[in-house]
């Protein structure tokens, strides 16, 4: 796949249990990683689907291009401890856009053991955002009549369309 687009890279696979993970190294780094990471979700997704249509089991399988999913990570714990501190601060919400659930779950992880804010997933389909906020009677963004016959749920469907 990397040849056909251009982007001839080293591909070193290792496997444990269920779990694959193919890690790329070369010239291309920057060019496979994308504008902050699509083009690795979109080529990890490709993979996934692939692979998935291929073997009869199950597994696990993660892309990652150079150190950049070790990087992100750390990126994105420390804007969360940066908005986290923002919002004990101000009282305001604060949101990280657009993240993919993997990104999602390190931003809840490195504020689950903080008992002064919150955080949650809102919007539809794979990119959600993560709201961070102070724990109170009414969530952020929380829809009036929500789980009502034709009401717009968090997920973006209508209750009645289940």
């Amino acid at each position: 796949m990397l040849n056909i687009m251009g982007f001839p890279s080293t591909v070193t696979v290792t496997m444990k249990n269920h779990a694959v993970a193919c890690h790329i190294s070369d010239e291309y780094e920057e060019e496979l990683v994308g504008r902050e990471g699509r083009t690795l979700d979109s080529l990890q997704y490709l993979l996934r689907k692939i692979t998935s249509r291929r073997l009869p089991d199950r597994i696990m399988l993660s892309l990652d291009v150079g150190t950049y999913r070790e990087r992100r990570a750390e990126e994105l714990k420390t804007l969360a401890l940066e908005l986290a501190a923002r919002v004990r601060e101000e009282g305001k919400t604060q949101a990280i856009p657009a993240l993919n659930p993997s990104e999602r779950r390190v931003v809840h992880m490195v504020l689950q053991d903080d008992n002064t804010i919150r955080s949650r997933s809102v919007g539809a389909g794979l990119f959600k955002k993560v709201l961070i906020y102070k724990p109170g009677k009414k969530k952020p963004y929380a829809r009036k009549g929500k789980g009502k016959k034709g009401q717009q749920t968090d997920s973006g469907d209508s209750a009645s369309d289940s």
